[in-house]
């Protein structure tokens, strides 16, 4: 999966697509993901049962579908924290 020698790789900047003509477009800063992902309000399209997602959605799409099902599974997460403690 690494296509670089040991020495010269560094896992936080390390993009396999960056390539010099496009790095100033494709590259960005490799850190972890804050446990409540942004959706700017937006909701996801319905799911229409019998359909595979994915079939027809956008990539903001299944973004928002992930996101919106992390963020509710993140906070009932918390609430079990708290109901423990």
């Amino acid at each position: 999966m690494n296509p670089m020698p040991v020495q010269g790789f560094d896992k936080k900047t390390f993009d396999p697509l960056a390539e010099e003509e496009i790095k100033e477009v494709s590259f960005r800063i490799r850190k972890k993901p804050p446990k409540k992902l942004p959706t700017f309000g937006l909701e996801p399209k319905e799911i229409l049962e019998g359909q595979m997602i994915g079939m027809y959605e956008s990539k903001q799409d299944l973004y928002l579908i992930m996101a919106h099902r992390i963020n509710e599974l993140q906070e009932e997460i918390e609430l079990l924290k708290t109901k423990i403690k």
